[in-house]
């Protein structure tokens, strides 16, 4: 009887854009998803300039969240990333041309106010050099927290984990994969 080879565990790689609140909370991440069983590892960025091919070792399978506090005004995070900032931080920073799964995590990232939303901005900006990448974004206030494990978004401004339980969360259907958008849209993606 064949032994089938072993199907290497999809690694998940957290680039953290904000200081040091944003890279604890992203270290929690990590540890707690890593105890679920999952391979997750975070990634300190720096404020442009500051390239150091940070990306390398981030491969085309590999999951990427760009973890930031919240678009605000067409601008990512602490550092007010443009969505060409952000493009070209990612290229400086070593990103393979080939990677398919971006996620922007952040607040807002998703959410569209009369124009393409942030990661949608984002997905066109890097389509002709990432011929295969999936940029998603998520809806309203998102949080690395959550319950079960979770990560939360879809949340209002005036909501927040610390009020709320479970059973509340359940119900606002707050679990961050039932609150993203992604580009171009599941319909379009070639499998």
């Amino acid at each position: 009887m064949a032994v089938e080879p072993e199907k290497k565990q999809q690694q998940h790689w957290i680039y953290v854009l904000g200081g040091a609140d944003l890279n604890a909370k992203a270290s929690r991440w990590a540890e707690r998803k890593t105890r679920q069983g999952k391979s997750y590892a975070a990634i300190e960025g720096a404020p442009p300039p500051n390239h150091a091919a940070r990306l390398g070792e981030v491969k085309s399978d590999d999951v990427l969240y760009v973890f930031a506090d919240a678009v605000r005004d067409g601008h990512l995070g602490e550092w007010r990333l443009s969505v060409a900032g952000l493009a070209g931080l990612l290229r400086s920073e070593g990103l393979d041309h080939g990677h398919r799964d971006l996620k922007i995590f952040a607040s807002h990232s998703g959410d569209a106010h009369g124009s393409p939303c942030f990661a949608e901005q984002l997905y066109e900006a890097l389509r002709a050099d990432y011929p295969r990448i999936v940029v998603f974004g998520y809806l309203g206030q998102a949080d690395a927290e959550g319950f079960d494990g979770h990560k939360t978004a879809g949340l209002a401004e005036h909501d927040s984990l610390n009020d709320m339980g479970r059973e509340e969360w359940i119900k606002k259907k707050a679990r961050a994969k039932d609150n993203r958008v992604q580009f171009p849209p599941a319909a379009s993606v070639a499998s």
